[in-house]
This record gives structure tokens, sequence and C-alpha cells, in this order.
């Protein structure tokens, strides 16, 4: 079997299938785990980027619960994972908080997750002015919504140590291996790759943001690929630590949102996109992401930043995961931020699937749209990123 994709998508699969005795072949265009997978934010916490709600309203309450248990169970899997596999993911268990400013916000926030208790029962708070110290104790932020099960994790710790136990278990590893193109035939797949033709049972495509149109420009026209940058302070352990007292992952309510945190070192870390394209500068990302920091939190105006980087996320046209087979390859891809749980888990579920142990996931219950004017190459991300930044703006 061959998986193209070192990520958490194919690294889980590949560690769930080599145990189940199938012999697998990891390869890759850049270094094993080199993408977003290792250089993310390390925010885990439940549900997916178009909410569950649309599910709900767009396909029934049934698939909505079933997709949304998934989602809870991707939660559980990056803990249980670690654990079982002795991975130290430095976890930070101080929750998930979205954050708003002002009455308009709180009513949102208050409707929301009224939603969420009806229909899923969750334990989420609005936290109003008299309780949003509870989770960011400086900036402009009046109320927020507390998820308690959210988490985070140094994501290079976990997608490595994800990695080290693949190859223990006998999948081979192949860095710096681009796949170029594959065929179906009787016998299974041949795949072409810039080091060489391989034949395979079963070809799985686990790209995500990475996605372009080798080895499948079908599997490009169903994605996507949108940059996001973060950059670190220096080690502020106090500081740090007043900002975020609980611990908690937050991000803001935009669509060109911030995601910040505290790291388990003691830095702060914000990350997020000044417009959607992979890509940019990144010492232009750094600069901007420093404009947005100090707004919020004046008092980190003299501190330097010690590191700036950028990777790849993957925005379905339905903002939903998809799981599902094109030219009889089988792909998982499309978390939209979501990505540490819901790629842990569907790459687990793939694996379980192809051995037979599993029933098909939810993910491939819902089909994978794509649009008649897209064929991979994102044109019209300038004027979204215009257009977006405007209804920020507005707040609308």
């Amino acid at each position: 079997m061959v998986i193209v994709g070192s990520g958490l998508t194919g690294l889980t699969a590949a560690l769930r299938l080599a145990r189940g005795g199938r012999s697998v072949a990891v390869v890759d265009a850049g270094e094993i785990a080199s993408g977003a997978s290792s250089i993310n934010g390390g925010m885990v916490s439940p549900d997916i980027k178009a909410g569950i709600k649309l599910i709900f309203a767009h396909h029934g309450p049934e698939l909505g619960r079933e997709m949304w248990q998934a989602t809870v169970r991707s939660v559980d899997i990056v803990s249980d994972l670690a654990d079982t596999e002795g991975i130290d993911m430095r976890i930070m268990r101080g929750g998930m908080a979205a954050l708003g400013i002002g009455p308009d916000s709180q009513a949102s926030f208050e409707q929301s997750v009224s939603w969420y208790r009806e229909h899923v029962g969750v334990e989420w708070e609005v936290l109003g002015p008299g309780r949003i110290e509870e989770v960011i104790g400086a900036g402009p932020f009046t109320t927020a919504i507390y998820e308690p099960e959210g988490f985070g994790i140094q994501p290079a710790r976990f997608v490595f140590g994800i990695a080290e136990r693949a190859a223990a278990a006998g999948a081979l590893l192949v860095p710096n291996c681009e796949a170029i193109s594959y065929q179906h035939e009787p016998s299974g797949f041949r795949v072409v790759t810039s080091s060489g033709t391989v034949r395979a049972g079963e070809v799985v495509l686990a790209t995500n943001g990475y996605t372009t149109a080798h080895p499948s420009s079908e599997l490009a026209r169903r994605i996507v690929p949108v940059g996001s940058y973060i950059v670190v302070t220096e080690p502020i352990e106090e500081l740090a630590t007043g900002l975020f007292p609980g611990g908690a992952m937050t991000y803001t309510k935009k669509r060109l949102l911030n995601y910040m945190r505290r790291t388990p070192d003691g830095r702060v870390l914000i990350g997020g996109r000044r417009n959607l394209h992979t890509g940019l500068d990144l010492e232009e990302s750094a600069a901007a992401l420093r404009v947005q920091l100090v707004g919020y939190f004046p008092q980190l105006a003299d501190v330097p930043l010690t590191h700036v980087w950028g990777g790849k996320l993957a925005v379905p046209f339905d903002l939903v995961p998809h799981m599902g087979q094109v030219d009889g390859a089988w792909y998982a891809l499309g978390y939209a931020g979501h990505g540490v749980g819901l790629s842990t888990l569907m790459g687990h579920e793939l694996g379980g699937m192809l051995l037979g142990e599993d029933p098909p996931s939810v993910f491939t219950k819902i089909p994978h749209p794509t649009r008649f004017y897209y064929r991979g190459k994102p044109w019209f991300l300038t004027p979204a990123s215009v257009l977006y930044r405007t209804l920020d703006r507005l707040n609308r």
C-alpha cells in the first residue's frame, strides 16, 4: 500500500495498517512530517469549520449527531494515542475559548451555546464581562464561549512521535519522493514517483493543504489551499501566564481570525493571516501579526518575536472534512483549521476501513463538492481576502 503524504492523516493510517499486518510505504514530496501537522498552533477541540449546526440543517439530525460524536472522538484520540504510545506532546488542558467584543457578540455566543447544549449536549459556557478574565487576562475582549474539553499540544512532538511508531511497526517512510501519478490496474495500482515506479494494492492520498494536481488533478479541484502564519515571542512566563491565566487556547470569531495561546515554555503564540494566500513573505507576515498582537495586548509592544513560520491548510467549499475515493484511490482531507484532531481520527478510521475492522466513516457520507470554475488554482483568494477583511471590520 502507498500512502501519499506524511502528516497526521497519512501517519496514523500507516500506523494502524502496519500494525494490522499490511505492507505500507509513506511517500512525501518533502521531509517526513514537515507540513502543517508539525507547524500548526497545537489546538485541539471538537466541531468542524462549518459548525455542526450546518450538518443538522442540510443533512438532518441523525447524521449531524453522528458527525458531532466523531469530532468528540477526534479530541479523545489525540490524548489517547499520546498516552498509549508514550508520546510527550506537552499537553496543556486549559480548554478552548472563542473571544468576542461587545453585547452583540455576547448575544450571538449565548444563542450558539444554547443550540449546542440542546442538540449535542455540550457543557459550554458563555463568559461575560464579569468572567472573561478566567480565559484572557487583558485585551479588548468582553465575552467568550468556553469549551472545557479543548486543550493544546506541541504538535511537532506528537506527529514525529506517530512517525517513529509507524516506522517501528514496519511502515517505510520515504522523504523527498513526489507522487507524480497513479493508474488503477486490474492487479492494483501503478504509482509513478520522482524516485521510480511502484505497484501497490491500495493508494491513499493524505495531502490536505499540500494537495496539487500531482498525483490527482480531480482531488485538487475539491479543496482550496489557504495559508496560515504563526509568530511566537521570547519566553515571558509571568506576562504569558497573566494573559492566559488558565492556559486556554483562544481564537477570535472572525473570518480572518487570529488564534492565540500560551506555550508550554512560557511564550505567547499568535497565528492567522493578512490574506488567504499561501507562500506569503514571512517577514511581512511577522510584521502584520506583531501589529495584531500588540493591538490586542499593548503590554507586549517591546517583547521580541523569536520565530515566524507558515503552513497550508485545506478548505473544502462546504467547510466540511471529507473521506472518499477518487480514481480508485482513497483520500481524507479538508480540516480547515481543525486538523490536529480530525486528521488523527480520519487517518485512524481510514486505516480501520481498509483493514475491514471499521464501518464506513461518517465523513464518507456527504458528497464532496467542487465548483465548475475551479481547476485547482485558487485565483479568487485576493478578492475573497478583501471581502472578508471588509466584513470583519463591519462585524458582519
